[in-house]
């Protein structure tokens, strides 16, 4: 079994971790993580403010041990032994050590001198206070705590390795099975499950223990002929997921935030080894040595950071007031107009992610950056609320005088002397357009009634309508009510029901003797044809339901007959003249197969065709036969009234 030339993902993970832990602690500990904010107010998560509070206690303590009088220290060590992160604070405690032993010795030597210079031998001196023996026991209190830490660490970390030892024992069980099936592939993967929970092994064991876990993985995937399909699928999956951890890590390296760029590297390795199985061989080595050179030019960004990490703090500084400073423009630069305050919205938004995406900082200018951020977001969303609030408060007042102008158009239609306000009439359109911007639903929906009324107010000049009578008026609000109730009313969804609640809803209509060309008969046609589309039948069988519909409610008016009849007319004339020219076409390749593709197509566009062809006839038919009938109708009227006047005259 060929093995790869390169370091495994664990020993890379390792070496990714601990690389500059030592060299360079100022690169943790002079930053705070940048808190991530939700669209208004930036807002720390839970794991960073921890951190941030363990930083600035650990900052505290390097700050004040020139102010603690030696008294003091004792109580300080066991307040860091105490805390829960107590294994982060190493340097302090060692600074605190140096610092308590540089004090001590001068005291020593202060009191020393006393002692002499009052006649003491200098043989007898002795000075052991209080504070010194307390600093001494917790100080060894700590040292040995650190060790029983580190010892069980060991512990952990060996029992991990036989435990990962047992689990490739278990693969290598599977592989000498006799038949592999899907039942093995299900314990093979719970085993690497297994395997890749397990915790850390020692170092020295950690390259030797994932390179035997990796052969015998291959091995099984090598015997598993039995489950090809299951095996590449899986493969396929592998690969997949390994190219996105690929290009994340390409994309890594081109952040500038470098010390954010190598932590997410370390999850990236932790999934490509504990997440992701292999992939088909012929796609390992380029995968790895992609990922590998990803890696690489990260670890040279973070070394090339490390070297000028001072500069490039100064700059980021930089870069982070220059964001600042222009948020503060725009404060001092209040939007005036709704458009403006989008536009302000979108631009503090990207200064915003812009600042996020800077990387680390002076430590001694990150609070004021993060209090100054915080302060102008704060400010940014007061005086942004405070627009919108006195933007409601205005459309109000807006909608109040656009629903005044309604009231005033149905006032003047009901004067009998309607026609006197013309000119008010046209005065009203215009302070409609004056009325100022209202939200677009509201804004669609006061606009349609105010338009139905001035369209009824100049329908009425240009037909010389008189005015309404009282009778008419109350016509016409019957038949509008009608129709609202009709709109709220549930309609049953099968066919059968549906079909019967339209001829009743149709039978009441045609009672209050409507208007055909009225908004109200409109309105009615578009809702009742409508309803057909909830309903479960086919396209063709719908098409066939909303036409009766549309028929049944204009059935009783000539004009709109003979309107449909022509509309219908001339689809047929133009789908007529299409299939001429198509059968026409037809006739240059009468000497071809009928599976010419080209002659196929022909053939069936002609079929369709000749399908609308007929459903038209039938909509013409259907309409002649509606007209005859009011022919008949009206001939049979004017016969009676014809008898009537002779039976007068006898």
């Amino acid at each position: 079994m060929q093995m790869e030339p390169t370091m495994s993902p664990e020993e890379n993970l390792n070496s990714t971790e601990n690389q500059g832990e030592e060299k360079t602690p100022s690169v943790e500990e002079n930053t705070i993580p940048p808190e991530k904010e939700a669209n208004t107010t930036a807002v720390p998560n839970a794991e960073e403010e921890k951190k941030e509070v363990v930083k600035e206690t650990e900052s505290e303590i390097v700050l004040k041990l020139d102010e603690l009088s030696l008294e003091e220290y004792p109580a300080l060590l066991d307040k860091i032994l105490k805390n829960e992160q107590w294994m982060k604070f190493g340097t302090q405690v060692r600074e605190l050590q140096a610092s308590f032993e540089k004090k001590f010795q001068l005291k020593v030597h202060e009191k020393k001198e006393a002692f002499i210079a009052e006649g003491g031998n200098e043989i007898d001196f002795y000075f052991a206070p209080e504070y010194k023996k307390n600093f001494s026991f917790l100080l060894k209190e700590y040292k040995n705590k650190k060790g029983q830490h580190f010892r069980e660490i060991e512990a952990n970390q060996k029992a991990n390795l036989s435990r990962k030892k047992e689990i490739i024992e278990e693969i290598k069980k599977l592989i000498d099975q006799s038949e592999h099936n899907s039942t093995s592939y299900k314990q093979f993967k719970s085993l690497q499950e297994a395997f890749h929970n397990t915790g850390q092994v020692p170092r020295a064991d950690s390259n030797n223990i994932w390179q035997t876990y990796k052969f015998h993985v291959e091995r099984f995937y090598d015997f598993l002929h039995l489950n090809r399909d299951l095996r590449d699928a899986d493969f396929k999956h592998n690969y997949a997921e390994k190219l996105k951890i690929i290009e994340r890590a390409e994309e890594l390296a081109q952040h500038t935030d470098v010390i954010a760029s190598i932590r997410e590297l370390n999850n990236l390795h932790r999934l490509w080894k504990n997440d992701l199985g292999p992939v088909a061989r012929e796609h390992r080595d380029d995968l790895w040595n992609r990922f590998q050179a990803a890696t690489k030019t990260i670890h040279h960004l973070k070394n090339e950071y490390n070297k000028n990490i001072d500069s490039i703090q100064d700059d980021n500084l930089a870069i982070k007031d220059g964001v600042l400073n222009e948020i503060t423009k725009l404060l001092e630069n209040k939007p005036e107009n709704h458009n403006a305050w989008q536009n302000a919205i979108k631009k503090v938004n990207a200064l915003k992610e812009k600042f996020h995406a800077v990387g680390r900082v002076p430590k001694s200018e990150n609070k004021r950056l993060w209090n100054s951020f915080r302060e102008l977001s704060r400010q940014f969303n007061q005086d942004k609320n405070y627009f919108y609030k006195q933007q409601k408060a205005e459309e109000k007042g807006f909608v109040d005088a656009k629903r005044a102008l309604i009231d005033e158009v149905k006032t003047i239609l009901d004067d009998p002397n309607y026609r006197d306000y013309i000119n008010r009439m046209k005065a009203v359109q215009n302070d409609w357009k004056k009325t100022g911007r209202i939200s677009r639903k509201l804004s669609n929906k006061l606009w349609e009634e105010f338009k139905t009324l001035t369209n009824l107010y100049f329908d009425r000049l240009k037909n010389k309508v008189e005015a309404l009578s009282a009778e008419d008026q109350a016509k016409l609000a019957s038949q509008t009510n009608f129709v609202e109730e009709v709109l709220k009313t549930e309609a049953p969804t099968t066919p059968k029901k549906l079909e019967t609640f339209i001829e009743e809803q149709v039978e009441q209509w045609q009672g209050l003797n409507p208007n055909a060309s009225s908004p109200a008969q409109r309105k009615l046609i578009n809702h009742l044809v409508g309803l057909w589309d909830a309903t479960s039948l086919s396209t063709k069988e719908k098409a066939a339901y909303k036409f009766s519909t549309q028929l049944s409610l204009i059935k009783n008016d000539a004009d709109a007959l003979n309107k449909e009849h022509a509309a219908q007319k001339k689809k047929i004339d133009e789908i007529s003249t299409e299939l001429i020219q198509l059968q026409n076409n037809l006739q240059f390749f009468s000497n071809s197969s009928s599976d010419n593709p080209m002659v196929v197509e022909v053939n069936k566009k002609i079929e369709q065709l000749s399908k609308q062809k007929e459903v038209l006839s039938e909509k013409t038919n259907a309409i002649k036969s509606f007209v005859r009938n009011l022919n008949k109708q009206s001939d049979e009227g004017v016969t009676e009234t014809t008898e009537d006047t002779e039976a007068g005259e006898d």
